[in-house]
């Protein structure tokens, strides 16, 4: 019997489910697709982005060599912990230099106080003198009149009389001069005069330098990077790095085109790729005002002839709701984030421009 004699059988009915898996099935499925794509949108998400604390770079004040490394690397430290001890040697035999030049501004204080007290007495000597010689030529003028001495006489005391209010004059510029090295103020007391505030200033300078030997923990989080016994720590450069342990957070850099509807305190999704199996949750917080490649050492120049439009990265934070059952997050890490954004869904804007 043919296949045609056989499907014309009478009495034979075909299988209802038959149409249903031709053409209900595949329908349900585009339905359901159609359905969530319409209703999507309404997230912003990347898988650029990276988990990121704050890192302070603790750097030396003066250069030296280590000498003592007091905690281990990646170790946990409080605010003030002594992490580094620096060699102070050079800096021990200075403070000693300047204690003694301290003490050698107080000397040279007492002496010039000395010798102000000691030029003052010799004004008041040498005005005494010439007060006594002016009245000696005053009645040699007054014989020499009466014819009693001879003229000589008169010009050695006139003579005499000139060089000590002369000397008067020499000796007042020296008390001058004692003055003003005491700050013009002779009764200045010793460690408020120029020459011993400078002293005491240099003093405090070597004092300040021989703490900074000392080198510690500015703020509580962990120690990285830190130098070897001998190693020579130049000022200015970072000796080691602290990472703030408990400022956690995720550098998510989104495209420019998801950038629109996302907006400070929008809840987040983050899934890191250190723990595949974790959600993480936070929150918007802020949004770069620039991005990314505004901050590049060689910003692009699009004024060329031979642009390409390409899509822009900006910066968006996203701080995490703490969780203390959660595992540590490691700094650099990588990971997935999701926002969920009040923009309208597909399904929403499709339906405004039809209206419209």
């Amino acid at each position: 019997m043919s296949a045609d004699a056989a499907a014309a059988v009478p009495g034979e009915r075909r299988w209802p489910g038959r149409a249903v898996l031709l053409w209900g099935l595949p329908g349900m499925v585009l339905l359901i697709a159609g359905y969530q794509f319409g209703r999507g949108g309404t997230i912003a998400e990347t898988d650029n982005a990276y988990v990121k604390q704050d890192r302070v770079d603790v750097t030396a004040q003066i250069a030296a060599s280590v000498v003592r490394v007091l905690v281990r690397e990646n170790a946990r430290v409080r605010q003030g912990d002594v992490i580094l001890e620096l060699d102070d040697a050079r800096l021990r035999a200075a403070h000693a230099r300047a204690s003694a030049d301290l003490a050698n501004a107080h000397l040279a204080v007492e002496t010039m106080r000395f010798n102000y007290r000691a030029k003052l007495a010799e004004v008041e000597l040498a005005r005494t003198t010439a007060h006594y010689l002016n009245r000696q030529y005053t009645r040699q003028t007054e014989l020499v009149a009466r014819k009693l001495v001879a003229d000589a006489v008169l010009d050695e005391a006139h003579r005499v009389a000139l060089a000590a209010n002369g000397e008067i004059s020499v000796l007042e510029l020296q008390l001058a001069e004692a003055k003003a090295r005491l700050a013009g103020n002779p009764a200045v007391a010793v460690d408020e005069h120029p020459l011993v505030r400078a002293a005491q200033a240099e003093l405090q300078r070597v004092h300040v330098e021989l703490t900074q030997t000392v080198i510690r923990a500015p703020q509580p989080g962990i120690v990285s990077r830190l130098p070897q016994v001998g190693a020579y720590v130049a000022a200015g450069r970072a000796a080691f790095a602290l990472i703030l342990s408990d400022a956690v957070y995720v550098e998510a850099n989104l495209n420019e085109t998801d950038l629109g509807a996302v907006r400070p305190g929008q809840p987040a999704r983050v899934v890191v790729d250190i723990y595949p199996g974790l959600v993480w949750t936070g929150r918007v917080e802020s949004v770069a005002q620039a991005t990314g490649a505004e901050f590049a050492l060689l910003p692009a120049q699009n004024a060329s002839g031979n642009w390409v439009k390409v899509v822009q990265r900006v910066p968006v934070r996203i701080v995490l709701d703490p969780d203390a059952s959660r595992p540590a997050l490691r700094s650099g890490a990588s990971a997935e984030v999701t926002i969920q954004t009040d923009a309208p869904t597909r399904m929403q804007r499709w339906l405004t421009r039809v209206r419209g």
